[in-house]
């Protein structure tokens, strides 16, 4: 086939818990569906272009199946409302869904205007595809939540790529509107907050390591005061074990509470506590 969609997505049954958690994605990704996404309000002629893609994929997958399948559905993204595309074709709002409109059954095609859509997390992933004031919107409500949100690890690769995609040179943002202007300022502080934040992390992280080895050295020339002899490699390794899945309170109790010839046994048994 020598049509190319922007994407063409096939759900994961097994997966339908995490669909779940990506709102109005997540809904439209329930079957196989072709995804066709516009910076600029598509017209007719760009409509009729993914119908045909539609078509000719539909045609090709059940070529090589040898018999009927369902019919793939067509999902369009805009950025902006494409009003005589509306009109012409026949869209219908969908009841509840602010921004989402469907055709007749049969042509089994979506459209979402990003712009009409709300400012809910439930179509935070999606808005993140639009253009200006809602791009710039999104990005600051993805760079609020938590770090370990769905959300920003489903996005972090789109835009790093927007952000090497900024021009840098000033001959070529001088030619930004102000709204794109912001946008690229909103990803750039971003970038900057996430690489400090990691920065920040691997800082504690070592900290917290250094402790834990300062801690296990003390341990071990405690037990091999008591013991009378140095510690040997696997008895090394078992405190180091033993350090991160009982905690230093319970070695202190340990060290303190069994002699020495109950300490050599207590390292050598592997069902010790």
């Amino acid at each position: 086939m020598r049509s190319r969609f922007d994407a063409w997505y096939v759900p994961d049954p097994t997966r339908a818990a995490l669909r779940a958690e990506l709102g109005l994605l997540g809904e439209l990704a329930a079957e196989p569906c072709q995804f066709e996404s516009f910076h600029d309000t598509p017209g007719p002629g760009e409509l009729r272009g993914c119908v045909r893609k539609q078509l000719q994929l539909h045609h090709e997958l059940e070529r090589r199946a040898g018999g009927e399948l369902p019919f793939p559905r067509l999902c369009l993204l805009s950025s902006d409302r494409p009003a005589t595309v509306l009109d012409t074709f026949g869209f219908a709002p969908v009841p509840g869904r602010p921004g989402l409109y469907r055709t007749a059954p049969g042509w089994h095609v979506d459209l979402v205007v990003i712009a009409e859509l709300p400012r809910t997390r439930d179509t935070l992933l999606l808005r993140l595809l639009g253009a200006r004031a809602v791009l710039r919107d999104a990005i600051r409500e993805l760079a609020a939540l938590p770090d370990d949100a769905l959300e920003r690890s489903i996005a972090l690769p789109w835009l790093a790529r927007l952000r090497f995609e900024i021009p840098h040179e000033p001959s070529a943002r001088a030619a930004l509107d102000t709204e794109e202007e912001e946008i690229v300022t909103e990803v750039q502080q971003w970038f900057e907050h996430l690489k400090q934040s990691l920065r920040d992390e691997a800082r504690k992280e070592a900290l917290q390591e250094g402790l834990r080895e300062g801690q296990l050295r003390t341990l071990a020339r405690q037990f091999e005061k008591k013991l009378g002899r140095p510690l040997a490699e696997v008895e090394r390794s078992v405190l180091a074990e033993r350090f991160d899945r009982l905690g230093p309170d319970r070695l202190d109790d340990v060290l303190l509470d069994l002699p020495a010839s109950a300490l050599a046994a207590w390292l050598a048994d592997p069902a010790a506590r």
